[in-house]
């Protein structure tokens, strides 16, 4: 996989470039036992351009186009993409943010999809957001193509995905923003959600699905090199029954202690816990998992950095039936030109 970007100013600065280029080609082989289980290959070629404009200090505005050329199992599909973004501040204390996209699938025609935020600030500590938007999702070649236990052929009438929701929260700030805290409910109802059936042996659509739950949101600065953030979030999913969506645990939580000894050096240890999953075989245990990550700065445009994740080397399912790696370590170089 490789990604090709490129960003530029024009106007003196007021309008700004960014192109991208990206490329993955994967081959996949699976074994159990020493014999070949499942086998996939696909590659996927994506370019995008935005473009933001800043037309004055009360008006900003976002444009830009998007291809996703994609190809698997002897199947190729194409989806153009066109998207707009508006930001106005009619008053100091008030942003409003309205937004529209347009995607043309090959197969699954085009859709039409807008989103409005407002964000009102009647003190300086406090930050009260809404918003409203809407989703479309077209089935993947994977999705449209991939069947098994004892069916004879995928799903032919796979429908698309389309969703509408909204969200409601504030974000307040203490004394010297060292600490804030930030609550945040949300209902989004989807229609022809995309799941997949052990029981049918492919992808199938339910109806009619429901989300809606809050997220919860902490953070605190302490002895000036330490930030300590807590995210938790309780979710409710259902579909047209009442009955529960699989692999969506009810219960969530982040929690990282970042801590940056110096000047180019910082150190994160993260914790996440994960409640208990529903599955189509069977239900994956909660868990815990431990990772830690260090970034050194080496100069203004080079850094090394590293990551020990599962740091306890505990043994957990995300998905009912699929191992996940044990303690596992990551190293690298980043440049900046």
């Amino acid at each position: 996989s490789a990604t090709l970007r490129y960003t530029g100013e024009a106007l003196d600065g007021r309008v700004r470039n960014d192109i991208q280029l990206g490329y993955a080609d994967i081959d996949r082989d699976n074994f159990s036992a020493g014999a070949p289980s499942f086998s996939s290959a696909g590659k996927r070629l994506v370019y995008r351009y935005q473009g933001t404009v800043e037309f004055n200090d009360a008006v900003r505005g976002a444009f830009g186009a998007e291809r996703d050329d994609s190809e698997a199992n002897g199947t190729d599909t194409q989806i153009d993409g066109y998207f707009a973004l508006l930001e106005l501040n009619p008053l100091a204390e008030l942003t409003v943010s309205l937004g529209g996209r347009v995607d043309d699938h090959e197969v699954y025609g085009s859709e039409t999809t807008g989103r409005i935020a407002l964000v009102y600030k009647p003190l300086e500590a406090l930050a009260l957001r809404a918003s409203w938007g809407q989703g479309f999702k077209a089935p993947t070649i994977f999705q449209t193509t991939f069947f098994c236990c004892g069916a004879l052929a995928p799903n032919s009438a796979l429908k698309p995905e389309t969703s509408d929701g909204f969200d409601l929260g504030f974000e307040y700030y203490f004394s010297a923003q060292s600490s804030s805290v930030a609550l945040n409910y949300f209902e989004q109802d989807i229609e022809e959600l995309i799941t997949f059936s052990f029981a049918v042996g492919s992808y199938e659509n339910i109806a009619v699905a429901q989300t809606r739950g809050f997220e919860l949101v902490v953070r605190h600065t302490f002895a000036e090199a330490f930030e300590l953030a807590l995210d938790y979030a309780y979710i409710e999913a259902e579909d047209q029954a009442g009955e529960r969506l699989v692999r969506i645990p009810k219960h969530s939580t982040d929690i990282a202690l970042s801590w940056s000894p110096g000047p180019g050096i910082s150190t994160t240890l993260s914790a996440r816990y994960n409640d208990e999953e529903s599955g189509s075989f069977g239900s994956t245990a909660d868990w815990w998992r431990v990772d830690v990550s260090a970034v050194y700065s080496i100069s203004a445009k080079l850094e090394f950095y590293g990551r020990l994740e599962n740091l306890f080397d505990e043994e957990y399912q995300q998905v009912f039936g699929y191992g996940t790696p044990g303690l596992s370590a990551l190293v690298g170089f980043r440049y900046r030109r």
